[in-house]
């Protein structure tokens, strides 16, 4: 027994100290895998989450951007459908927000505005979107007084919207507004295509 430690001894004063550091890390991360599997992997993984999560939001900000300076409009942005409070028999309050918003210079921002709003305050203005009818160069068009209000307290004097579906789902509403310059969206599918491709985006989320 003696002899078997010394020998041991003997081999770890000739074995170099990264060596022995590196079967001492293999020894703790063995004893302590349950532990390292519950706090530290956790914790890298959302590290990683987050920073991909940055990386797509600018992402999606250079696309709208992309969106906004094609079709000459003065803000574009996106409002995405989400869950809101109970009600007392369980279902959830539709709700949705502007999560993604872009202007050109002078042009005021709104997004902060318009978050946690109620889907039925603007169902029929949501359904014209759905329908692909939220093409607007005149709100006079638009026969929602609510919306047509709101729309003109942002300076709005025409727009265009159009939904997008994932698996079949409609998650969010891409739009763009003009303010100063005048409604120019000639071609409404190469508008509705364009949206679609920017929606993809979303679906890394």
């Amino acid at each position: 027994m003696m002899k078997g430690l010394e020998r041991l001894l003997e081999l770890a004063g000739k074995t170099k100290w990264y060596a022995l550091a590196f079967v001492a890390l293999l020894f703790i991360s063995y004893t302590f895998r349950e532990e390292i599997k519950k706090h530290v992997f956790p914790a890298i993984s959302a590290t990683y989450r987050v920073e991909e999560g940055i990386t797509n939001s600018l992402n999606i900000q250079l696309s709208l951007r992309g969106l906004m300076e094609k079709y000459d409009a003065d803000r574009a942005y996106i409002f995405l459908f989400h869950n809101g409070v109970k009600y007392y028999n369980g279902s959830h309050k539709l709700k949705i927000s502007c999560d993604y918003e872009v202007t050109q210079a002078g042009i005021s921002r709104e997004a902060e505005k318009l978050q946690d709003l109620p889907v039925g305050l603007f169902s029929e203005w949501i359904n014209q979107v759905i329908q692909n009818r939220m093409f607007i160069n005149d709100l006079e068009q638009i026969d929602e007084l609510n919306v047509r209000v709101m729309l003109e307290e942002q300076g709005i004097t025409g727009l265009a919207v159009v939904p997008y579906y994932a698996d079949g789902r409609l998650i969010a509403m891409i739009g763009v507004d003009y303010v100063v310059r005048n409604y120019s969206i000639t071609n409404k599918e190469q508008f509705k295509y364009d949206s679609q491709q920017l929606g993809l985006l979303l679906d890394n989320f």
